[in-house]
């Protein structure tokens, strides 16, 4: 049943790893570096290029899952009734944005005001993408889709995901103060990430027998995946709380954060890539007992 929603996996993930990305640029890089310099320097300037791409590239995965452009197409005439509809929308919307905003940056970096106006209306569009995203499965009759833990679980990921890889990016040429930012607001989001567990089990014990189905699926038959997933989340946490220590000035910074950024974009990947796995895999609708 997985092995058939990978398009999916791979569109959501890369998806939110760059509408994460990009919100935490504009607050941790793009600001600024903008603020004090009439131009940006070429290496921040290819981080949002490097998030387009792999927004673009979610989409061209999604195709294999969707099987032509024109089904896609389609779908945007149930707008009113359709999640679906609503996200692909919102893919659109994002991509242009995204894409004219950065096409700016590399063009004509002096149009100041056209730059804040495209990044600012492709971290709407990109949060609008990621709630839609989640309104897809929690709108479906799956008790372990909740539209709460849903839409939490899809903002976490694309904070987590999207800032880990900034992060990565930023070590050659970004301001300490801005990489001590990213490391805290990830290591915020994956605490309260870990800490919502026993309330999302929880949840499940207590609800139907279709969402007690879910937590037997998920603590019973894909337990190594549950625990070898909240594994590389703490060590992901341990990671990012040694990236934060190191963090203190420009001096060797680059040979401090390496190998623990690295580290922490990895843990933080594979664990929302199983996470992903298991959201599928628990999969009980109601009144199918």
């Amino acid at each position: 049943m997985f092995s058939s929603t990978l398009p999916l996996v791979g569109f959501t993930i890369l998806m939110q790893v760059s509408a994460g990305g990009t919100a935490l640029y504009y607050l941790t890089s793009f600001l600024p570096l903008y603020r004090n310099k009439s131009r940006l320097p070429l290496g921040p300037k290819f981080i949002p290029l490097i998030f387009l791409a792999l927004a673009i590239l979610g989409v061209l995965i999604s195709l294999l899952h969707l099987g032509h452009p024109g089904k896609a197409l389609n779908t945007l005439e149930n707008l009113k009734s359709s999640w679906l509809s609503r996200e692909i929308l919102m893919t659109i919307l994002y991509l242009g944005f995204s894409g004219i905003f950065t096409m700016i940056l590399f063009i004509k970096p002096e149009w100041k005001r056209a730059c804040h106006l495209f990044i600012i209306l492709s971290i709407i569009s990109g949060i609008a993408l990621i709630y839609t995203m989640s309104g897809v499965y929690s709108a479906m009759p799956v008790p372990a889709w909740h539209a709460l833990f849903t839409f939490l679980n899809f903002f976490a990921a694309s904070i987590t995901m999207g800032g880990a890889v900034l992060l990565l990016l930023q070590i050659p040429n970004g301001s300490w103060s801005g990489q001590r930012s990213l490391a805290w607001i990830i290591g915020i989001v994956m605490v309260l990430e870990i800490m919502f567990i026993p309330v999302f089990l929880s949840y499940l014990d207590n609800n139907s027998q279709a969402s007690q189905l879910s937590l037997k699926l998920l603590l019973e038959d894909n337990n190594l995946v549950f625990y070898f997933r909240l594994g590389l989340q703490l060590a992901a946490l341990g990671l990012i709380s040694l990236a934060v220590i190191n963090i203190k000035s420009f001096t060797d910074q680059g040979n401090k954060l390496l190998w623990p950024v690295i580290g922490t974009t990895i843990c933080i990947i594979f664990s929302e890539i199983l996470g992903r796995a298991l959201f599928y895999l628990i999969e009980v609708p109601l009144g199918s007992l």
